[in-house]
């Protein structure tokens, strides 16, 4: 509950903050109270359903996919002939560092074809963990060049909006949901987050991964 006073500055949102006098349900009301008037329950079920309208058509077009092709598998395994892995592993990480070029549930399907497939995911996690980290630090370094920081301010104004609003819960929904989780993290870095908290945060990161390389492993 406290990484969320990251962002939170006025007088208004302080006397919503957890109060060490206070028992734990009246904080949690108090914190409910909060997100239900800044409107992130309603964003929530928004992303929600978004985020279902994407899957389905991706899952079914995979199972199709499957059955009318030679399979995920068999073009991976030609694509695997002629690139390095090495060099996809840093093609993913410059993507997910800059802005999430490629949807990450590609690399996830790519993982499939290898004898552990599970150990390249977790390289992936742990690889999107770190690009995380990186894009906040590219946060806190922009914010002081004064004319790209404006340029950039400019460009995320949605995100660091948002960042502003929810804090610490919009970077977990970004962890989890198609929603540009590098970008977060740097405007994360521009309004000064803090670290030890993003790190934290980023978790669910690695979680999303292994989550995702369960469902999508049943299609491939």
């Amino acid at each position: 509950m406290i990484l969320v006073t990251n962002f939170m500055h006025s007088n208004c949102v302080k006397a919503l903050l957890f109060n060490r006098n206070e028992n734990m349900w009246t904080s949690l009301k108090r914190y409910h109270f909060f997100y239900q008037r800044k409107g992130f329950y309603q964003f929530l079920r928004k992303i929600g359903v978004n985020f279902a309208a994407i899957m389905l058509p991706i899952l079914l077009a995979l199972l199709l996919f499957e059955n009318f092709t030679p399979g995920m598998a068999y073009y991976f395994g030609l694509f695997a002939a002629a690139v390095r892995q090495e060099l996809v592993l840093g093609f993913f990480f410059i993507s997910e560092t800059l802005l999430g070029l490629v949807p990450p549930d590609l690399f996830i399907i790519w993982a499939k074809q290898f004898t552990s497939p599970y150990v390249v995911v977790a390289i992936l996690a742990l690889l999107s963990y770190g690009a995380g980290l990186l894009a906040y630090y590219m946060g806190v370094r922009i914010v002081k060049l004064n004319r790209l920081g404006h340029l950039v301010h400019v460009k995320f104004a949605k995100q660091v909006a948002m960042l502003r609003n929810w804090g610490a819960p919009i970077i977990i929904v970004a962890a989890l949901l198609p929603l540009p989780y590098s970008t977060m993290c740097l405007g994360a870095g521009m309004l000064k987050f803090s670290f030890r908290s993003l790190m934290f945060l980023g978790v669910f990161r690695i979680a999303r991964f292994f989550v995702y390389a369960l469902v999508l492993f049943q299609f491939v």
